[in-house]
């Protein structure tokens, strides 16, 4: 292990045999984490090449469960996201996908700091099970044609590993280590094809634009040379995504979506995403029609019913906290990365890896972008039972509110 941990080190590229031999070290627990880091810290700073990074997703990969799709008929599409405020796009997705014919198999994460988990969303509705057996998984899909569940301790098990490490030792933001971490969940899952929103901005992981085309661009190569096609939507989060933000409350602003509601952003968002999965799946259809026809809520109920769900017992706190404008004007900028905070101090996100999430929790945004303000009228909500006065002031301070107009701009920026 010495020899590799000096190889990196010297900016020496490493070879199959070497990453294989690193990773089988990792799951057999035959490598120290102080090894294990030194080698994490290499590759952050001397980097991987593409075939490099294509065989660390690889072997990765090759560590853990590997779907088994084939008698699920239909194309298999995923979508992923890097994480971000108000971001509940995977809980229309994914029925709207399958309402379209995809077959939509996703492993979604929980929430860790400022951004929100798919999972977490989810198990807000009572009795909803994330932690599946795979034949239920599978027969799921086959009735519904999507299915949401946690990663499991069989998928893609050394990437926990690097991960906790990473975490700790200043290396998350690594574009070869990035890629083969969400690569190697995702491609466990017999996919055909992969959708990536790639999220940039105020309150996304990738803060410029610059930077998540070198990621982007790297994810899509390394999924290409492992037989799987990649397209990739970068979206704006500057600003929060729709008008809640937490977990139960997010789940009923999804629901609403798919009942009919015009969350515009949200809305267009979705839709760009879907559009990118059907043309991977070379399926034609006018995605907006079918969001309209509300079919696509019929298929996330009895998702949700077979997974142990009951939305009719989903529910937030019912007296929330006003926030009132200290000033009048026009909102000119919502600052997504500070809301995304105030609503971790709400209860509904969590600061440490193993604490839990107050599901009820989280924040309503009443006035958005572009909209006029009162002096004390009330611009957002806050759902919580702990404290309400830091949350109040951490709202207040996302907020910037001024006299110029200012029209939102289409969250989509660019579409590869």
């Amino acid at each position: 292990m010495l020899e590799l941990i000096r190889k990196k080190r010297d900016g020496k590229k490493l070879t199959r045999p070497d990453i294989e031999k690193f990773i089988t070290g990792v799951k057999n627990g035959e490598i120290p984490d102080y090894q294990i880091s030194a080698l994490l810290m290499a590759i952050y700073y001397k980097g991987m090449d593409l075939e490099e990074t294509t065989q660390l997703t690889s072997s990765m990969i090759e560590t853990g469960l590997i779907f088994d799709l084939k008698d699920v008929p239909g194309c298999k599409v995923d979508k992923h996201s890097t994480g971000g405020v108000g971001d509940k796009i995977s809980l229309v997705l994914a029925p709207l996908a399958a309402e379209m014919g995809i077959i939509v198999p996703m492993i979604s994460g929980r929430g860790l700091g400022h951004t929100g988990g798919t999972i977490d969303k989810l198990e807000s509705i009572p009795g909803y099970r994330a932690e599946l057996e795979f034949p239920e998984f599978k027969r799921i899909l086959q009735e519904t044609g999507c299915s949401i569940i946690s990663q499991t301790e069989d998928i893609a098990p050394v990437d926990k590993e690097l991960y906790a490490l990473r975490d700790v030792t200043a290396t998350v933001e690594s574009i070869p280590l990035i890629t083969s971490s969400i690569l190697c969940k995702k491609l466990s899952e017999d996919l055909d094809g992969l959708v990536i929103d790639l999220k940039v901005g105020k309150g996304a992981f990738m803060k410029e634009l610059d930077s998540a085309k070198r990621l982007g661009e790297r994810m899509k190569r390394v999924g290409e040379k492992l037989g799987t096609e990649i397209r990739i939507v970068f979206t704006d989060q500057s600003s929060p995504l729709g008008k809640m933000i937490g977990n139960a409350p997010e789940v009923i602003e999804a629901i609403n979506i798919l009942k009919g509601s015009s969350i515009k952003d949200t809305v267009e968002v979705t839709l760009a995403l879907v559009e990118e999965m059907c043309k991977i799946a070379k399926i034609k259809g006018n995605v907006e029609e079918i969001l309209k026809s509300k079919r696509a809520y019929a298929r996330f109920e009895r998702m949700v019913e077979l997974q142990g769900g009951d939305i009719s017992k989903l529910s937030t706190y019912s007296n929330p906290y006003e926030v009132k404008s200290e000033k009048a004007g026009i909102v000119e900028s919502i600052d997504a990365y500070k809301i995304g905070i105030a609503s971790l101090y709400t209860g509904a996100g969590r600061q440490q890896k193993d604490e839990k999430v107050d599901v009820k929790a989280g924040i309503e945004i009443l006035k958005k972008e572009g909209e006029e303000v009162g002096k004390g009228e009330t611009i957002a909500l806050i759902y919580t039972k702990d404290p309400y006065e830091p949350v109040r002031n951490m709202v207040l301070s996302a907020y910037r509110v001024g006299n110029k107009e200012t029209t939102p701009g289409s969250r989509i920026i660019e579409r590869w």
